[in-house]
């Protein structure tokens, strides 16, 4: 089965900034669905915070919540610190762009 054409944006990423920005926006039912495409691409970029976040991302949407629907302190935690990660690499990438463009 080929990739759907949003899960081929990523593997035509060129760098670590688009792919960060691309998992950032992914609808996490295509994180889900097409998890192990995703995670080869990201392997073959070895991209490891952009697996860090796949892994965190499937697991929140896998584990079980607490009584009240949310997730753990530890899994919400382990979301965010991901989730920032990939935000830092994105605006690095921007900045590097928007430097890029001005001269």
């Amino acid at each position: 089965m080929a990739p759907l054409p949003i899960v081929e944006e990523l593997l035509d990423a060129p760098d670590d900034a688009t792919r960060a920005r691309w998992i950032l926006n992914a609808p996490l039912d295509v994180l889900l669905r097409d998890q192990m495409a995703i995670r080869a691409a990201l392997q073959r970029a070895g991209f490891q915070p952009g697996l860090t976040c796949l892994a965190t991302e499937i697991a929140a949407l896998c584990g079980v919540r607490c009584d009240d629907g949310g997730h753990p302190i530890t899994m919400r935690v382990s979301r965010e610190y991901a989730r920032l990660q990939l935000v830092e690499i994105a605006r690095r990438g921007a900045r590097a762009e928007a430097r890029h463009v001005e001269s």
